[in-house]
């Protein structure tokens, strides 16, 4: 009875055991089966985030190609509202690079039957313009303001025309000193008070340029699949002009000057300065100095050093002379290097008034980020300035020299402004420069003039108006 009662207890031990084996065989096998869901979905979680790194690495690259791409189309043809000393205005346009020259004729064919339609309804005619052909739409020359073109600069400039006879003084020089990189096929007009210091350093310092000399090597230059320039906005410059001519210029002044005056042989000065005026009781750059940074405004009055950067503290005499000297310029004859306006350092060598092959053409309000995106055209995505940093970003004024006017420029007179912008008429509207805004009050003297040239079959960007001589009397 006992082994009986037994042997059922066992059995129903070994019926109670099963299900637990079972149930702990199912429990691996679920343990087993998530392991490897788990692991198949990190694995998948990895491959998706691969992917994405992959796309967003591609996207970015992709990305940069076109903003490179795009912003190679900026140029500065700025905005209306540009202002006095204007900051960087570019607009996106057809590459410079490629000369569309049928795309240049459709913009400007449709930008002339406005103007015309305009001028038309503003003097009561109603008649829409007969024909969209240039040749006949500029049957009677359009004058426009400067900076009003549908075009490029670098378009405008392919448009200009300069007079060979009236500006045959700027013209002498022929085109700008050359930087010219053999290693990326990349040529750099420089010109005068344009950013050519920093331009020059550029060039030297990242591209392996050297600046040619001889017939041969300015021709394998200016051969170069690539041609590049910088401009500025003209009243900004004429201000920066008129301050190098100046000290070059200047009586004391012994360093490649014809105007120079030996104190201990003054019978012997090569030429007598056009504008002696200037420096009637300066004797020396200490007293030019003295003018400018009086010693009683100095911390140390016997200290010159702090007169180098400190914003002009003249009483006005040295504003009153430029005054006169831009009223007596004529504009004709520019007596130093500095003074040369900048369209004639773009033009061919024959002075035909045409200009030279310039693939691209940059504004110097925004000569840090063009550089970068010149070494990233042509050194590649990745291009950093290395050459040229010694704590000084690529592309400011890293070789130049950049002091405050030495005159007071909010002593300048507003009509000396508008004779400025006269001055240098040719440089707004064959650049496409808007005129600033002590000169807009006057934009029917300043006005830009375009015809049709039927020898050479294109339309002919100039100046509406040439200045004179202004009534010296006047002082």
């Amino acid at each position: 009875m006992v082994a009986i009662t037994n042997q059922q207890q066992n059995n129903q031990n070994g019926r109670s055991s099963r299900p637990n084996c079972s149930t702990s065989k199912i429990f691996i096998g679920l343990l087993i089966l998530a392991s490897a869901l788990l692991w198949m979905s990190i694995m998948l979680a990895v491959r998706l985030t691969e992917d994405v790194v992959n796309q967003n690495n591609q996207f970015m690259q992709q990305h940069e190609e076109m903003v490179v791409e795009k912003t190679e189309l900026v140029r500065s043809s700025s905005s209306s509202s540009l202002k006095q000393e204007p900051s960087s205005s570019h607009v996106v346009e057809q590459s410079p690079s490629v000369n569309n020259n049928a795309n240049d004729d459709d913009l400007l064919a449709n930008w002339i039957t406005k103007q015309t339609r305009s001028n038309n309804n503003n003097n009561g005619n109603t008649d829409s313009p007969p024909s969209s052909s240039l040749s006949d739409l500029l049957s009677t020359p359009l004058n426009f303001t400067p900076g009003s073109l549908p075009l490029s600069q670098l378009s405008t400039l392919q448009h200009c025309h300069v007079d060979p006879q009236f500006y045959k003084n700027h013209l002498k020089g022929g085109i700008g000193q050359l930087s010219y990189s053999k290693k990326y096929n990349l040529a750099y007009i420089l010109i005068p008070k344009s950013g050519s210091s920093t331009g020059r350093y550029m060039m030297k310092t990242e591209f392996d340029a050297v600046e040619p000399r001889g017939y041969k090597a300015v021709m394998e230059a200016m051969n170069a699949d690539n041609i590049i320039a910088f401009v500025r906005e003209p009243l900004s410059r004429f201000y920066s002009q008129y301050d190098e001519a100046y000290v070059r210029t200047a009586p004391w002044s012994n360093t490649q000057n014809p105007y120079y005056i030996n104190p201990n042989n003054p019978q012997k000065t090569k030429k007598v300065h056009p504008f002696p005026f200037l420096y009637e009781n300066l004797q020396s750059y200490q007293d030019y100095e003295d003018v400018f940074c009086p010693p009683s405004t100095r911390k140390n009055p016997n200290n010159r050093r702090e007169c180098l950067f400190r914003p002009s503290q003249e009483d006005g005499t040295l504003a009153k002379r430029l005054d006169r000297f831009v009223q007596e310029y004529d504009g004709r004859d520019p007596y130093d290097v500095h003074l040369i306006l900048q369209v004639p350092k773009l033009l061919s060598k024959n002075s035909d008034g045409t200009s030279v092959h310039i693939t691209e053409l940059y504004n110097t309000t925004n000569a840090e980020n063009d550089w970068q995106l010149i070494a990233k055209k042509y050194i590649g995505q990745h291009a950093e300035f290395t050459k040229a940093g010694n704590g000084k970003k690529g592309g400011k004024v890293i070789e130049g020299r950049s002091y405050p006017r030495r005159f007071d420029k909010s002593l300048v007179s507003r009509e000396t402004e508008r004779r400025i912008c006269l001055l240098a008429l040719l440089d707004y509207c064959c650049l496409n420069f808007p005129l600033p805004s002590s000169c807009e009050e006057d934009v029917q003297g300043l006005s830009c003039t375009m015809d049709y040239d039927d020898e050479r079959g294109a339309v002919r960007v100039q100046p509406g108006f040439f200045p004179d001589v202004a009534r010296v009397n006047a002082f």
